[in-house]
Parts: C-alpha cells; sequence; structure tokens
C-alpha cells in the first residue's frame, strides 16, 4: 500500500479536530486522498477504524441493525454504525495487544446519502451523540472516544441528494477540510523519487493526469488519473513498457466511449 505523502499537512489538522471536534467532513475530489488519510491517521494513531462506503440504496437498517439472516426471532445482525457505538476501546486491544485510543466511523461518499440517513447522523452529530435503534427500542451513545468522519465529492454533482448542501444545521456539526490533489511539482518528485523513472517522463504523465482532473471538473470524463495510478505506470515505463501501451492502459480506467480523448490528452501533454 502506498504511504501517505502529507505535502499539505492534512493530518496534524485532522487529527486536531477529530480531538476537539469529534466530527470531520473531508471534501475533495476523486484521487486526491480522502480516505487515504483517514486509514492512515488510525494506523499511526491507534484508532480502530470502522467504514462503509454509501451508496444511493444503503439504508437506515443497514447501518444499524437489520433482521438475522438465520431468521431466528429476536436476533439482529449489527450493522457499522452500531459496532462502532458498541466498541469500547479501552476493551479491544490490537494486534500488538495494545488498548486502542480511539474508535472512528467513516463514511465514504455521503454525498450518495438519503434523507433517512442524514436524519441519523443528525442525532449522532450533536449534542445528543446518540442514536436509537428502532427494532429494539434501545439507546446507543457516543463517547468522547468515538469519532466520526464523512467525505464528499464536490465534482459528482449528480449523486447528491441534495441533503448536506440544504441542511445548514447538520453542517455546522461538522469542521470540514477541502483537500486538493498533490501539487504537479511534488507528484513528479514522488514519482522520481519512489520508482526511479525519469524526470521526463514523470512530468509528463503528472500533465497528463491534470489533464484529466480538469477534464473531470468539468464534467468531460467520469473519473480521474490518481498518484496510485501514475505510481503504477511509472513502474512499468522503468520496466520497459512503451509509452503508448502504457496510455492504453490508463484509458481503461474510463468508460469506452471517453478512451479517444483520454488518448488526445496524453498526446497533448508530451
Amino acid at each position: 500500500m502506498m504511504s501517505y505523502l502529507d505535502e499539505k499537512g492534512y493530518a496534524e489538522l485532522f487529527g486536531k479536530l477529530l480531538r476537539n471536534v469529534g466530527n470531520v467532513c473531508l471534501i475533495g475530489e476523486s484521487g486526491c486522498g480522502k480516505t487515504q488519510l483517514v486509514h492512515h491517521y488510525c494506523k499511526t494513531n491507534n484508532i480502530l477504524l470502522f467504514e462503509i462506503s454509501l451508496t444511493a440504496e444503503t439504508t437506515r437498517a443497514e447501518l444499524l441493525a437489520s433482521p438475522s439472516p438465520t431468521g431466528d426471532s429476536g436476533e439482529l445482525r449489527q450493522g457499522i454504525v452500531m459496532q462502532w457505538l458498541d466498541t469500547n476501546p479501552a476493551r479491544v486491544a490490537n494486534e500488538d495487544g495494545r488498548l486502542y485510543d480511539g474508535v472512528l466511523c467513516y463514511w465514504d461518499g455521503f454525498n450518495y446519502a438519503s434523507p433517512g440517513i442524514t436524519a441519523l447522523l443528525e442525532s449522532l452529530a450533536d449534542f445528543r451523540g446518540m442514536v436509537r435503534i428502532s427494532e429494539t427500542g434501545e439507546v446507543r451513545r457516543r463517547t468522547d472516544r468515538h469519532y466520526l468522519v464523512i467525505s464528499m465529492n464536490p465534482s459528482e454533482k449528480s449523486a447528491y441528494g441534495g441533503t448536506f448542501q440544504m441542511n445548514a444545521a447538520l453542517r455546522r456539526r461538522f469542521e470540514t477540510i477541502r483537500m486538493g490533489w498533490l501539487d504537479p511539482a511534488a507528484e513528479t518528485s514522488l514519482l522520481v523519487d519512489r520508482t526511479g523513472v525519469s524526470f521526463g517522463f514523470a512530468r509528463a504523465v503528472v500533465e497528463f493526469a491534470n489533464r484529466t482532473r480538469e477534464a473531470y471538473r468539468s464534467g468531460r470524463l467520469s473519473t480521474v488519473l490518481t498518484t496510485g495510478n501514475l505510481l503504477n505506470y511509472a513502474k512499468l515505463y522503468k520496466d520497459g513498457m512503451d509509452e503508448e501501451t502504457i496510455v492504453r492502459i490508463a484509458s481503461n480506467q474510463f468508460r469506452e466511449e471517453e478512451a479517444t480523448s483520454v488518448r488526445e490528452l496524453w498526446h497533448g501533454a508530451r
């Protein structure tokens, strides 16, 4: 797994917001490192991570509790939020035998959330810090070591349910970090340092990626090339693969009808 490059100091800011606020919203486009930041912070700060990628079909029952697949009466299968709230970090040890210092629940893709999911978040994120399990009538509560993080992609406008933008009260319960892709010079240096690829190829492939990002931002492409993709291409080039083959591989990240446009972006960068 690629180690986290914290060029802009996000990790320190993220940690301070978690410790002092408890609720953090990460906003940034695809591939800018939102999920990697969460994983990096949890790994380096002894935090147990629970995570889920939300879709438009994610239900409240999936997050909290649903009937057991065995069909046993009265038996429920815990959802990720219920697991998170039921975990006492002072009683759970990591692989080294050390008790965890906190537990974090990460909801990726909150822009896909339905109004029902948003309503669930409100009682968890405000002064109540609790949720009622309708299936059992029980109440689960957070502690000051139960951290909550959501992430959103501002370019996926068609995927927004609209609830987060409209609900100012909910937004005030989170402190937000807006994240961006690496600076081109830093991303180029990263490729050279980690793979030994030539500066010329590294600079060209970073320019290529930035062109895909600009096209994505303007709605002309469905996704982007990330730093992780670029590291793969640098390794392939270092191993003797020619540029055109690498570009064909890169174009497979996109929809079939976008492949020609993606290849044109490469030739514009080269």
